[in-house]
């Protein structure tokens, strides 16, 4: 699976360091360690968008499902992708981004998801093929082939790796990471690196440091003076005040303590 993911994406241009650990362990996890370490070793003297580790998943479930740190607005916008072209490619259900504790993700210095794919132990077998799931990954991290050759209208344009935000039909310019945050229709969006807005996603600004979370529609959310809005993300609640930043380690103004993470905290 590997090889083929690496071969399709540097058809595309894409620079690939395939990291393949086939021993047995001296000792447990050996080799998740093992691969973190050469991952970052790597690091050290190129630059690396995304460590990617593919999987199977197993335990009687159905669907394609990304696995994720948390809070790390890269891994989660490509986590998203590649969820959603999974399923879409294996007509499986897609049980989206997982926010998982792996030593693969915590060990990593770029940013990290870990891809399981389908389940090989329930009817997703059935539909298992190499290909199909190696071009569903390259589509969920690059974007299909056509992307860039259809119309493009001024404004928000869509392909089946998510949405960007044309300013320039004749030249075709469009919104990145470079432009930061944009305010489109009174609402706020930010894009990555490739011009698709983050959805569902975090993203942490640095120069004001604080979090803020994309949703479903690639919104900035946000509160109301004095009054927070509440949102159930994963497995935690957060609140985010009127200008979209997440409250941590306080007490909110409605008289919610929330952690140094910014889940509420039950006292």
């Amino acid at each position: 699976m590997g090889t083929l993911v690496t071969e399709y994406l540097k058809e595309k241009g894409y620079g690939v360091n395939l990291l393949r650990i086939d021993k047995s362990n001296s000792y447990i996890f050996e080799d998740c360690y093992i691969r973190a370490n050469q991952a970052n070793e790597i690091a050290k003297v190129s630059a690396v968008e995304l460590y990617v580790e593919i999987h199977i998943n197993a335990g009687g479930g159905s669907g394609s499902e990304v696995c994720v740190t948390g809070k790390s607005e890269v891994a989660n916008q490509y986590a998203a992708k590649i969820s959603t072209s999974l399923s879409s490619a294996l007509s499986l259900p897609n049980r989206g981004v997982k926010t998982r504790n792996l030593i693969v993700l915590n060990n990593t210095v770029m940013p990290a998801i870990l891809v399981e794919c389908l389940f090989a132990d329930s009817y997703d077998a059935d539909v298992y093929n190499s290909e199909v799931i190696a071009r569903a990954i390259v589509n969920g991290l690059v974007g299909v082939d056509n992307s860039n050759d259809g119309e493009w209208k001024f404004g928000w344009n869509r392909n089946d790796v998510g949405w960007w935000y044309c300013n320039d039909t004749k030249n075709k310019y469009y919104y990145t990471s470079q432009n930061g945050w944009k305010e489109i229709d009174e609402e706020w969006y930010i894009f990555d690196s490739r011009g698709y807005a983050l959805q569902n996603s975090w993203c942490y600004d640095e120069e004001i440091k604080s979090w803020y979370y994309l949703d479903s529609n690639c919104k900035m959310v946000r509160g109301n003076k004095g009054k927070p809005l509440w949102i159930w993300i994963d497995s935690g609640c957060y609140a985010f005040n009127e200008h979209g930043q997440m409250y941590c380690d306080c007490i909110t103004p409605d008289g919610y303590r929330v952690g140094i993470n910014g889940e509420w905290l039950e006292i």
